[in-house]
């Protein structure tokens, strides 16, 4: 333990001396693996479209090769990996997906992502209840991805402890069509898995049109871990007259099988990583999962600058899901409207750059629990309710130019969040839980960018955040009643931040200090008479501190390297647990599951002599961190390392682009994920060992 803490500070040193170096190679065409691009970028997930040197914030964005060049693309963890601030704790089960946190904010996701925003095509994937979906995501269509870490409440609302902001570009050109196939195995197990992916694009009625399908085959690393994904996404962009154009997205994710293998034991994972408890086996545990999401956005230029921009979006979803506990039947539908405006003005003679807009959502949730007999309903319901929950956020920014070189902001939410629930299994036995939770906010925020030299960014901010319960966490009670927990809050927290951030062609770096001290930390626990359901309660006060550091530099013709640090001390602050027969004072304590440090080092070659080859390589560090709140237990700490090879070119009209890749190259041993405040030991999801990967892409054009 000790001397992987020297060894990640000695690599945080050397991270450091990389910021302060002065590399004397230009960058080669194609290299991508820069974290930060020079002005005049803008970026979109700050909602004013500010230039990237006047946004007080950690932003962050990557391109289409960081995210899905030579890479299964399961999941964000594969591109996230390289961004500071960012957790992504892969279970490698595809039923739940993987435990996202910025900032400590989300690491309690027990399933699918909480107190992050997700966006794709500026259609939010979070719902108003602060729960994330990701079943229409499918990264090897996406163009690039934004992200912005720390409290983004004043622009987002609810559950916006941090925001990733996925964008798919249907423009084109000519005609186009691309097709990429890949293919795997696991080394310790034999088993295989495969993805196809192909997409076509071309002009229609002025504008373009964009359509790509795709289809995971997963046999399962684990036991009782297979998954099918199928995916088919569309995107229209067609100009409206002289100042008005029209996008439209229509997305289908059929997901028939994803079996969910359960979290281990110590025991467990020490005699056998890929088995899975016989629970989830017996009771078939998993989901089988339709959505379908559609939506428009108009946007209209103004005359002098800025915009109007109307955003309309619908979805419907149906859940199947048996669980080691009940089995969960659950239609969904979610709609929903925001509408913006960006507009330049001028006030006491400075120009300023004013957003103001509305977030409307609502979403409908039938819900029917009934006991798992064998992975099929029984006829017994243990609950059967209706929930409602409608979120209206009105908010405004202001972006102000003090100086031609000092832009300050400021911005303005409130959120008004009703949840209500209509109790359907009501009798003798059974009172009327029905009832109604209004969860409200007014979250600020206030930043300030320094520009000392033109690719020379210094910002701080202040900003609070504000994260309700999802309607899964205040159904599940550990009585078993119906309708919601009366006592359970949301999360609220002030954040704070200083940071800088500069390129010069050669180096791109960042540096961001943080701060969020949390109210009514929202906390999964499991309890020993209901195995692997999780419930939900409030710590007293904890505070969230850290260093971020990233970096990427040219250090020869055609050869990179890029790191990304994060420092995190996640502590209690006042939480006093009392559990039946005993009280436990968390004072000063580390927030389980989440690592103290991690980090990931790159480097990537594409010398011009190979004529198209490239090699990428990469490790990831992450120390040992707590998994439970009362117990001394701990996931130990992990190196892992990636490769990728490849080549790009053409042959004839045809673009193509074999490559092989290895995931986990020296076969390591380590634990994914955890389940936080496990019952009964069950915390480890381990990663797999060495896995094999082949693949080939082919384009015309």
């Amino acid at each position: 333990m000790a001397r992987a803490r020297r060894v990640c500070w000695a690599l945080a040193l050397a991270v450091g001396t990389c910021l302060l170096a002065e590399p004397v190679y230009s960058q080669q065409p194609g290299d991508s693996a820069k974290p930060y691009r020079l002005p005049p970028v803008t970026v979109s997930v700050t909602r004013a479209e500010l230039p990237f040197t006047k946004t007080a914030r950690a932003v962050q964005l990557l391109d289409k090769s960081q995210i899905s060049r030579a890479r299964p693309t399961w999941g964000l963890d594969e591109s996230l990996a390289a961004v500071p601030g960012i957790y992504v704790a892969n279970r490698y089960n595809f039923s739940l997906d993987q435990r996202i946190s910025i900032r400590g904010f989300g690491s309690r996701s027990a399933f699918a992502v909480r107190g992050v925003k997700v966006l794709l095509d500026g259609i939010p994937q979070t719902l108003p209840d602060g729960q994330g979906q990701l079943t229409n995501v499918e990264l090897g269509a996406a163009d690039r991805v934004e992200v912005e870490r720390g409290s983004a409440s004043a622009l987002f609302g609810n559950a916006a402890g941090g925001v990733i902001s996925i964008w798919t570009d249907p423009a084109a050109l000519h005609p186009s069509s691309e097709i990429e196939v890949t293919g795997g195995r696991f080394d310790r197990n034999g088993r295989t898995w495969s993805k196809w992916l192909a997409s076509a694009s071309d002009r229609v009625g002025g504008g373009s049109a964009f359509v790509t399908a795709s289809r995971l085959s997963f046999a399962g690393e684990r036991d009782h871990s297979a998954a099918d994904f199928r995916n088919l996404n569309t995107r229209v962009q067609l100009p409206i007259g002289a100042s008005w154009s029209l996008a439209i997205l229509a997305d289908a994710g059929v997901d028939p099988r994803a079996d969910n293998p359960g979290a281990l034991t110590l025991a467990e994972l020490h005699a056998n990583r890929d088995s899975a408890p016989s629970l989830n086996q017996s009771t078939r545990a998993g989901k089988d999962v339709t959505q379908l999401q559609g939506g428009a956005t108009a946007r209209h230029l103004l005359a002098g600058g800025g915009e109007t921009v109307v955003t309309v979006f619908g979805l419907g979803r149906a859940l199947r899901n048996p669980t080691t506990f009940a089995y969960l039947d659950l239609d969904r539908a979610a709609y929903g409207a925001r509408v913006q405006v960006n507009r330049p003005v001028t006030v006491a003679g400075r120009p300023q750059r004013v957003t103001a807009g509305l977030d409307f959502q609502r979403q409908r949730d039938d819900r029917v629990n009934f006991g798992n007999s064998g992975g099929q309903p029984d006829t017994v319901r243990q609950l059967d309710q209706l929930e409602h929950v409608t979120e209206v956020g009105p908010f405004v920014e202001s972006a102000v130019d003090l100086t031609p070189r000092t832009t300050v902001t400021a911005g303005l939410r409130y959120d008004w969040v009703d949840f209500r629930v209509h109790d359907r299994l009501v009798d003798s036995l059974n009172p009327d839980d029905s009832g109604r939770r209004l969860m409200a906010a007014l979250s600020g925020s206030l930043g300030v960018a320094l520009n000392p030299a033109p690719a020379v960014t210094l910002y701080a901010n202040v900003g609070s955040s504000f994260e309700t319960p999802t309607t899964t966490e205040l159904t599940n009670q550990p009585d078993t009643a119906g309708g919601f927990n009366p006592t359970l809050q949301p999360q609220q927290a002030w954040n704070y931040e200083l940071g800088a951030r500069g390129a010069n062609g050669h180096l791109s770096y960042s540096l961001a200090l943080f701060q969020a001290d949390v109210r009514d930390e929202l906390i999964s626990y499991e309890v020993p008479t209901s195995p692997q359901r999780r419930f939900f309660r409030n710590a007293g006060s904890a505070r969230h501190r850290g260093i971020e550091l990233g970096a990427a530099a040219d250090i020869a013709p055609g050869v990179s390297v890029n790191a990304a640090w994060t420092y995190a001390h996640y502590r209690y602050v006042h939480y006093t647990l009392v559990n039946p027969g005993s009280t436990f004072v968390l004072d000063g304590r580390a927030l389980p599951g989440v690592p103290a440090q991690f980090l990931r080092l790159g480097a990537r070659a594409h010398p011009g002599a190979l004529r198209g080859a490239w090699l990428e390589y990469d490790e990831t560090y992450s120390s040992g961190y707590l998994v439970d709140d009362t117990l001394s237990v701990r996931a130990a700490p992990w190196w892992a390392a990636n490769l990728r090879v490849g080549w790009e070119g053409t042959a004839g009209s045809v673009r193509l682009a074999p490559f092989l890749g290895v995931n986990n190259l020296y076969n390591r041993l380590y634990v994914g994920s955890v389940t936080i405040n496990a019952a009964r030991g069950r915390y480890y999801e381990p990663a797999p060992g060495r896995n094999v990967y082949v693949g080939f892409s082919l384009g015309a054009r």
